[in-house]
């Protein structure tokens, strides 16, 4: 498209695209919605405009992935390590990022859990996105924070099943092929627009909008749903998994309540 063709969806004149090429003037955002409108870039332009002009004090990629999870049809995520962020309690995201991100102070730790617990209000709308979920085994038995907040955790995402919210199978550890050892990764798909995908990695979360990689992303997680367990057994093993941290958080409690029982009578 020349300068003159999309100057009048921009609502400029066609100087003002030369000089936005040129880097001599600035834009809006409205003008940058525009401009994904009218070259259906899916949002290219509106998030280069947050990359440039939010502050500092959350991550880019928060601002991001809730704007993108907002108008998804359907969402497709991988996780090797956690449960994933849109489906977390918040004393489990809190843990998780006070491990990730040790030097970030309360307030910060406060803003980023406060900004991944609105992501989920997608989950509850009349019309919400269809969820697949998959992770691997170890994501079920690793204690995150402690025994407590593990048991809930589950407790969270075995609702969410029970709902029909979100789908969820998972990858066993005996399997022979591990597709996801790449690491986690999000394909989103819209109604009206071409599919994305996102990975991450040490310093946050990198988008990925070339077809290619995405077909690659879409085709690993088909793999990665062959290799794991229905949801059926699925949510078996969550339970079992579950009702055993709930256990040894029981008998945590009997233990330090017996030490204290004996450091009272000493």
């Amino acid at each position: 498209m020349t300068q003159a063709g999309l100057a009048p969806y921009a609502r400029v004149v066609p100087a003002q695209i030369s000089a936005w090429e040129n880097g001599i003037r600035g834009m809006t955002r409205i003008q940058a919605r525009r401009l994904d409108q009218a070259l259906n870039a899916n949002g290219r332009f509106e998030r280069a405009y947050e990359a440039a002009n939010t502050p500092d004090s959350l991550p880019i990629w928060y601002e991001q992935v809730p704007e993108i999870e907002q108008r998804v049809s359907e969402l497709r995520e991988y996780q090797c390590q956690l449960v994933p962020g849109l489906i977390q309690i918040s004393e489990y995201a809190k843990a998780t990022i006070r491990d990730t991100a040790p030097w970030a102070s309360e307030d910060e730790v406060e803003q980023m859990v406060k900004a991944r617990m609105q992501r989920q209000e997608i989950l509850e709308k009349t019309c919400s996105p269809l969820v697949s979920v998959v992770v691997e085994e170890f994501v079920l038995s690793r204690v995150v924070g402690d025994e407590h907040t593990q048991a809930a955790q589950l407790d969270r995402v075995l609702d969410l099943l029970g709902r029909g919210r979100i789908r969820l199978q998972v990858v066993p550890s005996d399997v022979r092929h591990h597709h996801g050892a790449a690491g986690p990764f999000r394909i989103y798909t819209f109604p009206d627009n071409p599919p994305l995908a996102s990975a991450e990695y040490a310093a946050g979360e990198v988008l990925m909008e070339e077809r290619e990689t995405v077909q690659r992303c879409m085709t690993t997680f088909g793999f990665l749903q062959a290799e794991a367990l229905s949801t059926e057994a699925s949510v078996e093993l969550l339970r079992k998994v579950g009702k055993s941290i709930d256990e040894q958080a029981r008998s945590r409690r009997s233990t330090v309540a017996q030490e204290q029982l004996q450091c009272g009578a000493g």
